[in-house]
């Protein structure tokens, strides 16, 4: 990607309208973000959300392959992308709270992660929509990483020198497959 500070290779979900989604852009030329993952500002300009704005929840985009629940690093971001947005949510997998906090976007990135969680094809993160929120829920993009014992270079050949490894050698997933990296709008 190429304003991509660690040359991430992010995949935008192309179908979501057969998904029920729709894309929102942010209006906004300037965001901003200092967060030490340094996700890229076009990511973040743009956002999905279900196609009705009376829709109760999100389901976020799954790409996840494997059929039994192996350790996963993942990051999600959130950002109001509209002016004058108002939006808040709860977090679950699996129908049980993966967040504690009702997430409520505003104009600074929100990053909320897992170091270390099992998942798998059939693990379903949803956004539900809470009571007296004027707008359904929003997501902007995630990072799904396998946890294992093999680094894979997770850049395009186009894109420049590959960048091995993401995160710092102490970090748990430092020795991790790039599963899937999605601008989910």
């Amino acid at each position: 990607y190429p304003d991509d500070t660690y040359d991430r290779g992010w995949i935008f979900i192309s179908d979501e309208t057969s998904l029920g989604l729709t894309t929102i852009t942010s209006s906004s030329n300037s965001i901003t973000t200092s967060l030490d993952d340094k996700p890229p500002v076009a990511v973040l300009r743009q956002a999905i959300t279900p196609s009705s704005s009376s829709a109760s929840k999100l389901v976020v985009p799954n790409l996840m392959t494997s059929a039994v629940p192996v350790p996963h690093y993942v990051v999600f971001y959130f950002l109001e992308v509209m002016d004058n947005g108002s939006r808040a949510f709860t977090f679950l997998l699996d129908d049980k709270t993966f967040y504690s906090q009702s997430i409520a976007p505003n104009r600074t990135v929100l990053e909320i992660y897992h170091p270390n969680i099992n998942l798998s094809a059939s693990s379903v993160f949803t956004l539900v929509r809470d009571d007296g929120s004027a707008l359904p829920p929003s997501i902007n993009a995630a990072e799904f990483y396998r946890i294992g014992d093999y680094i894979v270079g997770g850049t395009e050949s186009s894109d420049g020198t590959p960048s091995l490894s993401l995160l710092s050698p102490s970090t748990p997933c430092s020795r991790s497959t790039l599963y899937a990296l999605i601008a989910l709008a």
